[in-house]
């Protein structure tokens, strides 16, 4: 089985990217970095770059942007507050009483092969819910309801069924084309 790194400590993460990257053994790579560049793109090479593995290397960083708060929290988005229960309800409290809810989830990936450095990237439009709904999925997905979906929130999707629409799922989907087009057998 080929195998590929993933620079995480997300175990979601980890799950989701497993679930696209069939016929790939997708290993953590220890190490974390300081997720202090001004965009996605950039904190993505940065943990690429910094994972303590050989091989095929990827990482990924997303955010969610809401229009109302301009583009906040963006970037910051796992560093909005100290927990997924604190972010989801920062954001909530933020948004109290504003009527223009609509907001994106963007993903970057970067996967560094020796010195090389390729970029796959993936992003959803959606509405922030006034409440949290749902038990599955992590980070924002009980508040962020997919504008192409059927009015749940990511949360209260399958993870088939999130992957299917979600942002980091057209990024990983994007990754796993190039892999499988470009890797040997």
């Amino acid at each position: 089985m080929r195998r590929i790194w993933f620079a995480t400590s997300n175990p979601g993460k980890l799950a989701e990217a497993k679930a696209f990257l069939a016929g790939w053994e997708v290993l953590e790579a220890p190490g974390e970095v300081e997720e202090d560049q001004p965009d996605l793109a950039g904190n993505a090479i940065k943990k690429a770059r910094a994972a303590a593995a050989g091989g095929k290397v990827f990482a990924e960083d997303s955010g969610l942007e809401v229009d109302a708060l301009g583009g906040a929290p963006g970037v910051h988005s796992r560093r909005y507050a100290a927990s997924d229960g604190a972010r989801v309800a920062r954001l909530l409290s933020e948004l109290a009483g504003v009527p223009g809810r609509e907001a994106r989830f963007r993903a970057v990936v970067a996967l560094k092969v020796g010195e090389d450095l390729h970029l796959f990237a993936g992003s959803v439009e959606g509405t922030i819910a006034t409440e949290p709904r749902g038990e599955g999925g992590f980070g924002y997905d009980p508040i962020f309801i997919p504008g192409e979906g059927d009015g749940r929130t990511f949360a209260e999707m399958s993870r088939e069924e999130k992957s299917a629409l979600s942002h980091r799922g057209r990024a990983l989907a994007a990754l796993a084309a190039y892999l499988n087009e470009t890797a040997e057998p």
